[in-house]
Protein backbone atom coordinates (compact mmCIF):
# COMPACT_ATOMS: atom_id res chain seq x y z
CA UNK A 1 0.00 0.00 0.00
CA UNK A 2 2.62 2.09 0.71
CA UNK A 3 3.46 2.50 -3.04
CA UNK A 4 -0.01 3.15 -4.28
CA UNK A 5 -0.14 6.28 -1.64
CA UNK A 6 3.39 7.87 -2.90
CA UNK A 7 1.57 8.12 -6.27
CA UNK A 8 -1.30 9.82 -5.15
CA UNK A 9 0.04 11.92 -2.14
CA UNK A 10 1.58 15.22 -2.60
CA UNK A 11 5.64 14.46 -1.39
CA UNK A 12 4.97 17.26 1.08
CA UNK A 13 2.27 15.31 3.00
CA UNK A 14 3.48 11.71 2.17
CA UNK A 15 5.30 11.07 5.65
CA UNK A 16 2.07 12.42 7.41
CA UNK A 17 -0.35 10.72 5.55
CA UNK A 18 1.64 7.36 5.95
CA UNK A 19 1.86 8.00 9.90
CA UNK A 20 -1.98 8.39 9.90
CA UNK A 21 -2.34 5.46 8.01
CA UNK A 22 -0.07 3.05 10.67
CA UNK A 23 -1.75 5.00 13.65
CA UNK A 24 -5.33 4.11 12.26
CA UNK A 25 -4.65 0.46 11.56
CA UNK A 26 -2.70 -0.03 15.25
CA UNK A 27 -5.93 1.81 16.49
CA UNK A 28 -8.29 -0.69 15.52
CA UNK A 29 -5.45 -3.57 15.81
CA UNK A 30 -6.46 -2.74 19.84
CA UNK A 31 -9.90 -4.02 19.26
CA UNK A 32 -9.22 -7.56 18.40
CA UNK A 33 -8.54 -9.29 21.20
CA UNK A 34 -11.83 -8.10 22.95
CA UNK A 35 -13.80 -8.80 19.81
CA UNK A 36 -12.39 -12.30 19.62
CA UNK A 37 -12.99 -12.48 23.25
CA UNK A 38 -16.71 -11.44 23.07
CA UNK A 39 -17.37 -13.52 19.94
CA UNK A 40 -15.92 -16.61 21.55
CA UNK A 41 -18.30 -16.29 24.86
CA UNK A 42 -21.49 -15.00 23.45
CA UNK A 43 -21.77 -15.89 20.44
CA UNK A 44 -19.90 -19.45 19.92
CA UNK A 45 -20.46 -20.52 23.43
CA UNK A 46 -17.09 -20.66 25.33
CA UNK A 47 -17.34 -21.96 28.63
CA UNK A 48 -14.95 -21.79 31.96
CA UNK A 49 -14.68 -25.23 33.38
CA UNK A 50 -16.33 -26.13 36.03
CA UNK A 51 -14.88 -26.61 39.32
CA UNK A 52 -14.55 -30.23 40.51
CA UNK A 53 -15.62 -31.68 37.44
CA UNK A 54 -14.15 -35.31 35.84
CA UNK A 55 -11.27 -35.25 33.36
CA UNK A 56 -13.30 -36.30 30.34
CA UNK A 57 -15.59 -33.29 30.92
CA UNK A 58 -12.91 -30.80 31.08
CA UNK A 59 -11.10 -32.36 28.01
CA UNK A 60 -14.48 -31.98 26.22
CA UNK A 61 -14.93 -28.30 27.74
CA UNK A 62 -11.48 -27.77 26.15
CA UNK A 63 -12.17 -28.86 22.80
CA UNK A 64 -15.69 -26.99 22.97
CA UNK A 65 -13.53 -23.62 23.76
CA UNK A 66 -10.81 -24.41 21.36
CA UNK A 67 -13.56 -24.26 18.74
CA UNK A 68 -14.92 -21.98 20.42
CA UNK A 69 -11.61 -19.60 19.87
CA UNK A 70 -10.53 -20.81 16.32
CA UNK A 71 -14.05 -19.51 15.21
CA UNK A 72 -13.76 -15.49 16.63
CA UNK A 73 -10.65 -15.79 15.43
CA UNK A 74 -11.80 -17.01 12.02
CA UNK A 75 -14.29 -14.51 12.48
CA UNK A 76 -12.37 -11.57 13.71
CA UNK A 77 -10.38 -11.90 10.85
CA UNK A 78 -12.19 -12.92 8.12
CA UNK A 79 -14.83 -10.68 8.23
CA UNK A 80 -12.81 -7.48 8.50
CA UNK A 81 -10.67 -9.17 5.66
CA UNK A 82 -13.59 -9.77 3.14
CA UNK A 83 -14.64 -5.82 4.29
CA UNK A 84 -11.47 -4.40 3.31
CA UNK A 85 -11.28 -6.56 0.07
CA UNK A 86 -14.24 -4.86 -1.16
CA UNK A 87 -13.30 -1.89 0.44
CA UNK A 88 -10.11 -1.66 -2.14
CA UNK A 89 -11.63 -3.35 -4.71
CA UNK A 90 -13.19 0.36 -5.60
CA UNK A 91 -9.49 1.37 -6.03
CA UNK A 92 -9.34 -0.01 -9.74
CA UNK A 93 -11.85 2.12 -10.05
CA UNK A 94 -10.54 5.75 -9.04
CA UNK A 95 -6.91 4.96 -8.74
CA UNK A 96 -6.13 5.53 -12.07
CA UNK A 97 -7.69 8.85 -12.05
CA UNK A 98 -6.30 9.88 -8.11
CA UNK A 99 -2.93 9.32 -9.93
CA UNK A 100 -3.11 11.02 -13.21
CA UNK A 101 -4.59 14.37 -10.76
CA UNK A 102 -1.45 13.66 -8.94
CA UNK A 103 1.02 13.86 -11.79
CA UNK A 104 -0.74 16.80 -13.11
CA UNK A 105 -0.77 18.87 -9.77
CA UNK A 106 2.56 18.14 -9.19
CA UNK A 107 3.68 19.22 -12.94
CA UNK A 108 1.75 22.32 -12.10
CA UNK A 109 3.40 22.68 -8.92
CA UNK A 110 6.46 22.56 -10.55
CA UNK A 111 6.07 24.60 -13.44
CA UNK A 112 5.24 27.21 -11.15
CA UNK A 113 7.86 26.82 -9.03
CA UNK A 114 10.22 26.81 -12.81
CA UNK A 115 8.35 30.34 -13.42
CA UNK A 116 9.00 32.14 -10.07
CA UNK A 117 12.93 31.16 -10.26
CA UNK A 118 12.97 32.74 -13.77
CA UNK A 119 10.99 35.86 -12.76
CA UNK A 120 13.85 36.35 -9.66
CA UNK A 121 16.49 35.53 -11.76
CA UNK A 122 15.34 38.33 -14.21
CA UNK A 123 14.82 40.88 -11.83
CA UNK A 124 18.15 40.19 -10.22
CA UNK A 125 20.11 41.08 -13.39
CA UNK A 126 18.42 43.99 -13.92
CA UNK A 127 19.86 46.55 -11.81
CA UNK A 128 18.72 50.28 -11.58
CA UNK A 129 20.85 53.16 -11.31
CA UNK A 130 20.34 55.94 -9.15
CA UNK A 131 21.81 59.10 -8.25
CA UNK A 132 21.26 62.03 -6.36
CA UNK A 133 20.69 64.33 -9.28
CA UNK A 134 18.38 61.58 -11.20
CA UNK A 135 16.41 61.04 -7.93
CA UNK A 136 16.11 65.25 -7.82
CA UNK A 137 14.80 65.78 -11.54
CA UNK A 138 13.14 62.22 -11.47
CA UNK A 139 15.20 60.37 -14.14
CA UNK A 140 16.10 56.64 -13.40
CA UNK A 141 18.88 54.39 -15.15
CA UNK A 142 18.11 51.19 -15.61
CA UNK A 143 20.79 48.85 -17.34
CA UNK A 144 19.46 45.68 -18.97
CA UNK A 145 21.71 42.02 -19.36
CA UNK A 146 22.92 41.65 -22.54
CA UNK A 147 21.41 38.34 -22.95
CA UNK A 148 18.22 37.63 -22.38
CA UNK A 149 16.98 34.49 -20.02
CA UNK A 150 14.15 32.74 -22.19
Amino acid sequence: MLGSIAEIVPEKSGTAIYALDRSLESILASFAPPVVGVLAQHVYGFKPIPKGSSESIQIETDRGNAASLAKALYTAIGLPMAICCFIYSFLYCTYPRDRERARMVALVESEMQQLEVEDSIKEESCEVHLSESNVMNGKFDIDYPEHRLG
